[in-house]
């Protein structure tokens, strides 16, 4: 404020101290103009806006916060509210088309209400079918250092009336004031931050940054280990696949512990881990793609399927670039992308078997992967996997023979670097053998997973480079043995 007392040359050098900064001002915008014009643009959701309640007894909903999406179409009626799942942007090049099917959102003003949901455009999500035999989660402590999600048992995926579309529908009555819904438990940015800040404290660790996002965030890399095996863990490529990142949690956790196996993986191996691949997605509430769309595991190399679609690239997956520009840098002996499932209810491995460079060396390192978590780990089967409908035998396999994507994180590694990769998948759902009827896979059992794998990789240290001598082939036969009994024979011979 000018005061009123001011002398007339006071006034007239304010007066001229202000046009000077409108001058700087309209400069300054005529200069991002030009900046903007030359920079596609990245497009950005508007957030929810909350339903403030207009009569007594309705709810409020909102996902305006980290990682939510819904929009609401109706919530007068708590016996029938209507929802809408937010597209993420259009995924160019690739995909060609809106991903969408997280969610995750807050209902409150809800304690003691009979509340029925309806996700309408579930049957126009990106994986619909995996709807099919899916539980809603809910916590009432998202946040908290420990959540508790659990299923909603009354969810079912069917039409609201004959003939109409299948819609996602649950029934709740909340027991506390406030509930959140979600896809699956999320693991939010503040969460993400808290798991580097634990790294970066620890004498065992160094945290660091090795790029950023669209958005400007840092793409964060965890280096554990002095040994000369270079071991890459990635996850969350995907970012509605936050079981990734629970994974991460428990598996960097348990490499900076005392324990036997953390020793000796540090010792003998040089460990980098990406708990986050695709920050700006997990903030934005997407399931498949980065803030401008693209769906960094189809950004890995430019491939003839998409012609004239450049990737890796600053403009779209700056993402992948940084990673990539990395692992080059220091090489890669095992490469493990995470991931998560929509469909199919157990944990799994999907290997590069269709590369062109696929050799036996690398085939008995996949088989004796498989078998290593197999014995570390109850939550792991080798049994269901992807591969293709025909030939069941096939099974864990990621393509057949020369038919790679080599756009796809595990393969271009396994390519490039000839070396053990593959693609863990955890489910939204739950697994077989060891299922959770009240929680479904779940946070905890994600974390535990992410620890189970430390004492995994151990032994497939001294086998990953060079022939596999005569212990490992000692080992080898065992492991076949023990696959088989475990009802499958997609390592054999032809098959």
């Amino acid at each position: 404020r000018i005061s009123g007392r001011m002398d007339s040359l006071t006034k007239a050098s304010a007066l001229a101290g202000a046009v000077s900064m409108f001058t700087m001002i309209q400069y300054m915008r005529r200069g991002m103009t030009s900046v903007r014009a030359n920079t596609k643009p990245v497009p950005r959701r508007t957030l929810t806006r909350v339903r403030v309640p207009m009569a007594k007894g309705a709810v409020a909903i909102s996902s305006s916060f980290d990682s939510g999406n819904i929009k609401v179409l109706d919530c007068t009626d708590t016996k029938d509210i209507k929802l809408e799942i937010h597209k993420e942007p259009f995924t160019e090049g690739t995909d060609k088309r809106h991903h969408f099917q997280w969610f995750y959102f807050r209902v409150a003003n809800a304690k003691g209400k009979e509340c029925k949901y309806r996700i309408t455009n579930a049957h126009a999500a990106s994986f619909s079918p995996a709807y099919d035999g899916y539980k809603v989660a809910y916590s009432y402590d998202p946040s908290s250092a420990s959540p508790t999600w659990t299923r909603v048992a009354e969810t079912d995926y069917k039409p609201s009336k004959a003939g109409a579309e299948k819609e996602l529908v649950w029934s709740f009555k909340s027991e506390q004031d406030s509930v959140w819904f979600a896809y699956f438990a999320p693991f939010s940015y503040e969460r993400h931050q808290s798991l580097i800040a634990t790294c970066a404290k620890n004498p065992l660790a160094e945290a660091s940054v090795i790029g950023s996002t669209l958005q400007g965030r840092p793409m964060d890399l965890i280096k554990i280990g002095e040994g000369d095996r270079k071991v890459w863990v990635i996850a969350r490529q995907h970012p509605g696949e936050s079981m990734a990142e629970w994974f991460m949690d428990g598996f960097l956790k348990e490499i900076m512990s005392d324990s036997k196996e953390a020793k000796a993986l540090r010792k003998g191996a040089t460990v980098y881990a990406v708990p986050n691949m695709n920050p700006d997605g997990s903030v934005l509430g997407h399931l498949r793609t980065n803030a401008c769309g693209a769906n960094l595991n189809r950004e890995w190399q430019s491939i003839p399927l998409y012609p004239g679609y450049v990737a890796p690239s600053d403009e779209r997956s700056p993402e992948v670039k940084s990673v990539l520009d990395k692992m080059i840098e220091t090489g890669v002996d095992l490469f493990i992308d995470v991931h998560g499932d929509e469909q199919i209810d157990d944990n799994f491995f999907a290997g590069s078997q269709g590369i062109p460079h696929w050799s036996s060396r690398l085939e008995d390192l996949y088989v004796l992967l498989n078998h290593a978590v197999l014995k570390c780990t109850k939550e792991f089967q080798v049994g269901k996997g992807y591969g293709d409908d025909d030939d069941p035998t096939f099974r864990a396999k990621n393509s057949k023979k020369d038919e790679a994507n080599l756009s796809v994180a595990s393969n271009h590694v396994a390519h490039r670097f000839d070396c053990l990769s593959a693609t863990l998948e955890m489910p939204f759902k739950d697994t077989t053998k060891t299922a959770d009827v009240k929680e479904g896979w779940n946070p905890v059992r994600a974390q535990g997973f992410g620890a189970s794998m430390v004492g995994a990789f151990v032994p497939l240290l001294p086998v990953l480079r060079g022939d596999i001598g005569e212990e490992g082939r000692q080992w080898l036969a065992h492991a076949k043995d023990e696959l088989k009994d475990e009802g499958t024979d997609w390592y054999q011979e032809g098959k």
